[in-house]
């Protein structure tokens, strides 16, 4: 009995001690600390291009043909669709004859076609040269006064800016000339015909 109670005061009194001293509470297995959540890689890209981002500019995106390009059936629709240029006889006899076409921007013998009155100060005109109809395109001319002003009578009377070689004209209208020109308010050399008894 004497020994049984040693055996119990003896572990009583290593129990104070180990508890006296701080001894940990029993062991088990720590707890692993918390993982980081590693990184997500971003999705590989398709070099192809289907099923991943698109890529801007790629050749392989354009259409076949190039850039814009329609199929060839296309382009000949188009040049179809385009009014084809009117053609029409050019043989005349006189400057009656001939005729302004606006939509070819030529003069022809087709009774259709716009006769131009004579021209004043600019204009068109569609004459009679060597059988074939012709045409004149008569720019404005600017002026000073009526000294700047002269008149052309070839191909057609019209007029032109005075030079040496032909001066503004002089004289008394019918009886020294049916043709003047004169520098108008708008600064423009304008013809005149005068109508003459007998001329």
């Amino acid at each position: 009995m004497r020994a049984r109670g040693r055996r119990l005061t003896l572990t009583a009194a290593l129990a104070l001690a180990a508890t006296a001293c701080g001894d940990p509470a029993p062991r088990g297995r720590p707890q692993a600390p918390p993982r980081s959540a590693a990184p997500t890689a971003p999705p590989a890209r398709s070099q192809r291009g289907d099923g991943g981002t698109p890529h801007a500019g790629r050749q392989d995106d354009a259409p076949a043909g190039g850039q814009g390009d329609g199929p060839a059936g296309s382009r000949k629709d188009a040049a179809a669709a385009q009014p084809r240029e009117r053609r029409f006889p050019a043989a005349c006899a006189g400057d009656a004859d001939c005729g302004y076409d606006p939509a070819s921007g030529r003069c022809g013998a087709d009774p259709r076609l716009n006769r131009q009155p004579p021209v004043t100060d600019q204009g068109i005109v569609c004459y009679c040269d060597a059988g074939a109809c012709a045409l004149l395109r008569v720019l404005p001319v600017p002026c000073e006064g009526d000294h700047d002003c002269a008149v052309a009578h070839e191909p057609r009377p019209h007029p032109v800016r005075a030079t040496r070689a032909r001066p503004h004209e002089k004289g008394r209208p019918c009886r020294d000339l049916t043709l003047s020109t004169t520098c108008e308010r708008t600064n423009i050399c304008t013809l005149h015909r005068h109508a003459c008894p007998g001329r």
